[in-house]
């Protein structure tokens, strides 16, 4: 399910976010899920927020949304200036963790999770097929 790329498609929306704007990003990602793959906008809005939330916490309390559409798939992709250089993982599931959840619960609500890590930029992607 992890990969490597983000895949870029036709811009629907880009919008630079911080820790007072996570409810707009919800409404973004509902608005533009809700149009298009209206079965899956919840799975969308949670995914997408919990990897906000992750940039914020971990990317230098803000980031950038951009949603995509290709031939086949919303894209929802999160960045931020990480600068660690560290690629982020899914951790396992531990029922006594109270934190580190985000990228595990995208990962499964999602079709495909890509993760590109840079030096200074971490990149998040959460791929969810259109319908056919």
């Amino acid at each position: 399910m992890t990969g490597q790329g983000v895949a870029r498609g036709r811009e629907l929306r880009r919008m630079e976010f911080g820790p007072d704007d996570l409810r707009r990003v919800r409404e973004i990602v509902r608005a533009i899920a809700g149009e298009r793959i209206p079965d899956r906008a919840d799975n969308a809005v949670l995914a997408v927020h919990e990897i906000a939330v992750n940039s914020i916490v971990h990317g230098g309390g803000h980031g950038v949304l951009l949603i995509d559409e290709t031939a086949d798939s919303l894209v929802f992709t999160v960045e931020d200036d990480d600068g660690t250089g560290s690629v982020p993982e899914v951790l396992p599931l531990d029922d006594h963790s109270t934190s580190g959840r985000g990228l595990w619960i995208a990962q499964r609500l999602s079709d495909r999770l890509t993760i590109e890590a840079r030096p200074t930029r971490t990149r998040i992607g959460v791929h969810l097929r259109l319908a056919s």
